[in-house]
């Protein structure tokens, strides 16, 4: 299987995380990755978060690998509902109201007709995306800092003994 098994992915991973001492830069460069996977820059999230990662001198590799979380086969259940909340959060915050087709209806319609579906929701799904983009920040970050703290804790009391 291409030389990756359980074992290997998970030293994989492991050494990432060891590579970084400081679990607060840890724990940024997986929520920079992670938020970033909920940008609208489709197919440019690895690019912004080498560019955010080395401006902030945080772990890229790290941080490329929670852009990974938006993937093809995450994209249906879990950003595509995503998406459309961020289009209703923007649009709360705009004070205006879109009427989105339904998939179906997109399916059927001509190109121009879906570029100007497009426009109409860009600025509520821009706006959307950056205030869901910021709580999975705050999510993942927190999140990675407990476990940090958690597995430090274990490794801590293994090495006691």
């Amino acid at each position: 299987m291409l030389g990756i098994d359980g074992k290997n992915w998970k030293e994989k991973l492991r050494e990432l995380v060891l590579a970084q001492p400081d679990p607060h830069k840890v724990a940024l460069s997986l929520a920079i990755g992670c938020s970033a996977a909920f940008l609208p820059p489709f197919g440019f999230h690895t690019i912004l978060v080498i560019a955010v990662g080395t401006l902030l001198k945080t772990g890229v590799p790290l941080a490329v690998l929670g852009t990974w979380i938006n993937n093809p086969w995450t994209f249906i259940p879990i950003f595509l509902p995503v998406y459309v909340a961020e289009i209703e959060i923007g649009e709360h915050l705009l004070h205006q109201e879109t009427i989105f087709p339904s998939l179906r209806a997109l399916s059927r319609m001509p190109t121009t007709a879906i570029i100007a579906q497009v426009k109409l929701v860009i600025w509520p799904f821009i706006c959307g995306s950056v205030i869901v983009s910021s709580l999975i920040f705050l999510g993942t970050y927190l999140i990675a800092r407990i476990f940090l703290r958690f597995k430090g804790k274990i490794s801590s009391e293994r090495q006691s003994r």
